[in-house]
């Protein structure tokens, strides 16, 4: 399960960004999962493969809503693989 932030206020410290939890990425304008924390460095994944790694300071932590925009893109991720439009 995805896990998400309630508040959507930044990262002081990668210390406190958790591997799996709902992120922003305020550069690239993208939402997605976090893979994992390198020192400095976080490696973001979203559900159609697209993965990169970013500055910590970059992220916030996702709202509600973003959570469940993810989880949807997610479910039609799956429909593609399956064949489905």
């Amino acid at each position: 399960m995805i896990k998400t932030a309630a508040s959507p206020e930044f990262y002081t410290s990668p210390n406190e960004i958790t591997i799996g939890s709902v992120v922003f990425d305020r550069e690239a304008d993208m939402v997605a999962v976090v893979r994992d924390v390198r020192g400095l460095v976080v490696g973001l994944e979203r559900p159609t493969g697209l993965a990169w790694d970013v500055a910590y300071g970059r992220l916030r932590p996702g709202t509600e809503r973003e959570g469940r925009q993810l989880r949807a893109l997610a479910k039609l991720q799956r429909a593609r693989m399956r064949g489905l439009p």
